[in-house]
């Protein structure tokens, strides 16, 4: 056998022991952007309907990343020494809730399961997901009682956090009015 064909043969040979994945083109195309509307009324939909108050969460928490947590309790004080300001509340024991203007993490996205890495084409898209749930949370749960966030309301919430309920991110606040 000469050099040429024994180079063939061993090329062959090489290429059938590398794992190749052939794809057309036509079938890389980005899948279509997900509604956000419909994505955030259904987590909305979720974090409502399967809330736990927060005192059995802080008994016994959940072997799970996020919670979806309600309860209710007095503001001991407002903290804006940043930009991801936080309510303190007493429920005994003292958690915090999210007050913005920056909302961090990815909870709200990530707490039901309805949102899935699989239904986006990047971790960009996936990224912005989080980030349009959280605009959402600024906008029609926080931007509505502002102005009467201080310490000594009376507050309830719906929201989702670690189970150690750091910091909760709000899909629903509601401050009682003082007499």
């Amino acid at each position: 056998m000469n050099a040429r064909a024994f180079a063939v043969i061993l090329s062959l040979a090489l290429a059938c022991c590398v794992p190749w994945t052939v794809r057309p083109i036509d079938d890389a195309k980005e899948k279509p952007a997900a509604d956000p509307a419909a994505m955030a009324d259904a987590v909305w939909g979720a974090v409502l309907s399967n809330a736990v108050d927060a005192r059995a969460i802080l008994r016994s928490p959940p072997n799970t990343r996020y919670v979806m947590v309600k309860g209710e309790g007095v503001i001991t004080s407002i903290d804006r020494t940043s930009r991801t300001g936080l309510a303190l509340v007493n429920l005994p024991p003292e958690i915090s809730i999210q007050i913005g203007p920056v909302l961090r993490g990815t909870s709200l996205r990530d707490a039901t399961g309805l949102v899935r890495f699989s239904d986006f084409t990047n971790q960009l898209q996936y990224a912005d997901a989080a980030n349009a749930l959280n605009g959402r949370v600024l906008k029609t749960v926080l931007a509505p009682v502002e102005k009467s966030l201080e310490k000594g309301a009376r507050v309830s919430f719906v929201g989702t956090a670690e189970p150690s309920l750091r910091e909760i991110v709000p899909v629903q606040l509601a401050i009682e009015e003082r007499r």
